[in-house]
């Protein structure tokens, strides 16, 4: 099931009717009534009423370069390609552990989105639904080694862009150059690339950047991407204020966000989580990394990320997953379902 998925291409630039297709197809051999929802490209399916929602993404990143395994190698019992890890192994323990469950009739639900690494549109959407409501509590399965995760740090993207004024390149001085006036800036954040306990402070990640036009002329814009992440115990309001304090070494750059994801954080006594900590072991973990999570818990607090594969795994050249953790993941899920069923 793994490799299907995997071999199925499902990047920013993918048609996501594919991978949704293989998806509902599987759901429906298990037993289950697959709903499609064509405005979202989500697919969700239940069986009976209150059980745990297992939740996954079936987009992934682009490739990238730097691979030197082909998509759908194995070695011994790793298996690579784009997705494997982050989360295609995710999905394909839900639908094996959900295939487990609907034989034994046990309540659960499935929810697979396509444009997590994205928008997160689909999970925005779908927060308030009952869905998601009324769930005994929501399972997002992204790679954490087997390990349970409460609590994720919160992302604001800014893209922040300074003025200048156009000269001919013989006369700099005549004009007003916003790549040096971004420079001075982006030093500024420097200090925030390099946190000391990164779970704990905030990050900045400067990611792209674009200004000018030709060798000849004086650039008189310069636009920036920052990735800011925070932890839960500060707020976004507490991540602008820091953009806005460190951008003011030039002046009043526009500043602009273009995506934002709430930090979340989960009460590690509560039930949902200490049936998880009997099942899969007693750790649980904060990530600096946003899962669909962060939407989910705004109307239902009884979510947790717990997922196989490692997290160092996404994004990277030569993506892989060990098989014997998606089996392993495929019976903590099965196990997790049945102990929150409805009595």
């Amino acid at each position: 099931m793994l490799e299907t998925l995997v071999s199925t291409w499902s990047g920013p630039d993918a048609n996501m009717r594919a991978i949704l297709e293989i998806a509902r197809a599987e759901i429906a051999a298990i037993g289950l009534e697959p709903t499609l929802n064509e405005e979202l490209m989500a697919v969700s399916a239940r069986n009976g009423r209150g059980g745990v929602l297992f939740n996954g993404h079936l987009d992934t990143v682009p490739a990238g370069q730097g691979w030197t395994r082909k998509t759908g190698d194995l070695d011994g019992s790793v298996l690579y390609g784009r997705g494997t890890a982050d989360m295609k192994a995710g999905c394909a323990a839900m639908l094996a552990a959900a295939k487990d469950l609907k034989s034994r009739d046990v309540p659960f639900a499935l929810l697979f989105t396509t444009d997590e690494e994205t928008t997160m549109r689909a999970a925005k959407k779908l927060e308030g639904s009952a869905l998601v409501k009324k769930a005994a509590a929501v399972v997002v399965g992204e790679p954490t080694d087997l390990a349970i995760v409460g609590s994720e740090k919160g992302i604001v993207w800014f893209e922040v862009t300074t003025l200048g004024k156009s000269a001919h390149g013989s006369m700099p001085h005549l004009g007003e150059n916003a790549i040096l006036k971004m420079m001075k800036m982006l030093a500024a954040f420097e200090p925030y690339t390099r946190p000391r306990d990164f779970l704990n402070e905030v990050t900045v990640n400067i990611g792209a950047i674009d200004g000018g036009s030709k060798p000849n002329v004086v650039a008189d814009l310069c636009a920036v991407d920052l990735d800011v992440r925070y932890p839960p115990h500060l707020s976004k309001e507490d991540a602008v204020r820091l953009v806005e304090s460190t951008t003011r070494i030039i002046g009043a750059p526009d500043i602009q966000i273009k995506h934002e994801v709430p930090a979340v954080q989960v009460n590690e006594n509560s039930d949902h989580i200490r049936r998880m900590k009997e099942i899969a072991g007693p750790a649980v973990r904060t990530v600096a990394y946003g899962t669909e999570m962060a939407f989910y818990a705004q109307s239902n607090p009884r979510c947790l990320v717990f997922g196989p594969g490692a997290p160092e795994q996404c994004h990277v050249p030569d993506e892989h997953v060990d098989l014997s953790h998606v089996d392993r993941a495929a019976e903590i899920y099965a196990k997790y379902a049945e102990a929150l069923a409805p009595r």
